[in-house]
């Protein structure tokens, strides 16, 4: 962090020393483009290829079909409401 970008003080929280104040509509742009550069940066990764969707599908399928190795136990899904 840049030595003059600012400093914590407990009473006032965040103090910057070179503070440059903005109006609303111009900080609202900034926030925009900000979140526009993230949301392009975190995409969702591309669909996987059909042959492993293929095998996934079928691991959930077998995952379903086999018995648990702890029956008395609560599906993860109901412990967590």
């Amino acid at each position: 962090m840049d030595a003059n970008a600012g400093a914590f003080l407990p009473e006032r929280g965040f103090v910057m020393r070179n503070r440059i104040d903005i109006d609303s509509k111009h900080s609202r742009a900034i926030v925009q483009e900000v979140g526009e550069r993230l949301r392009a940066f975190l995409q969702e990764e591309p669909e996987p290829p059909e042959s492993l969707r293929t095998q996934i599908d079928r691991l959930r399928e077998l995952e379903e079909q086999s018995p648990s190795i702890m029956p008395a136990a609560e599906p993860w899904d109901k412990r967590r409401r």
